[in-house]
């Protein structure tokens, strides 16, 4: 099964909006601190402390601005190529089932490891890690045609033995949400699990 160009830069534009977002913030956080220490430049001991907050935030700038360019000009692709080919919905549907499909599949069960001192400490189960790590993983694309659903198989044994069990219950969860297209048994191929839905 071949991944397509939504499934292969789904989790990267995510990054990369998350990326800037965060880049965003500390440009307008120190861009107040620049005007802000501008004050300082009358105080000869502290006069060359504006300039560096000034540096620093070009520099974020500097570096904020491409990681945007390069996520709007990846999701402009996506667009167009919807435009052309399929329908606009059916991009902004993906992205809500793959994150409805993300926490669907998720495992929250946690343990306690009691040390001697008074108090505990929390942990997530390691399978479980494993497991939810593949799962933030996972992408729906949605199209006229068909669906398509990438899962990545987890690494160990017994995460891989969670989603074997799970695989009737996210097909059923997939077709609920999906109750236009017909849903084949799911096919694994190396380290990948596909769910394919096919147009009634």
């Amino acid at each position: 099964m071949k991944k397509t160009y939504f499934i292969k830069t789904f989790n990267f534009n995510l990054n990369l909006f998350m990326c800037s977002i965060l880049g965003l913030f500390l440009v307008l956080l120190s861009g107040v601190f620049a005007s802000k220490m501008g004050t300082l430049r009358n105080f000869s001991p502290l006069s060359k402390i504006p300039d560096y907050f000034e540096k620093l935030h070009d520099s974020i700038v500097m570096a904020t601005v491409p990681l945007i360019l390069l996520l709007m000009f990846s999701i402009v692709f996506e667009i167009i190529s919807r435009l052309k080919k399929d329908a606009l919905s059916n991009y902004f549907k993906s992205i809500i089932e793959t994150f409805s499909l993300r926490r669907f599949a998720s495992q929250s069960e946690r343990i306690d490891k009691t040390f001697r001192e008074p108090q505990s400490k929390i942990t997530v189960n390691p399978i479980y890690h494993d497991f939810n790590r593949a799962v933030k993983k996972s992408v729906v694309d949605i199209t006229e045609d068909r669906v398509l659903v990438f899962f990545k198989i987890p690494h160990s044994q017994q995460a891989q033995k969670i989603l074997k069990e799970m695989e009737e219950l996210l097909r059923e969860e997939i077709s609920s949400r999906n109750p236009d297209y017909i849903f084949s048994t799911p096919e694994r191929a190396k380290n990948q699990l596909w769910f394919t839905g096919t147009k009634r």
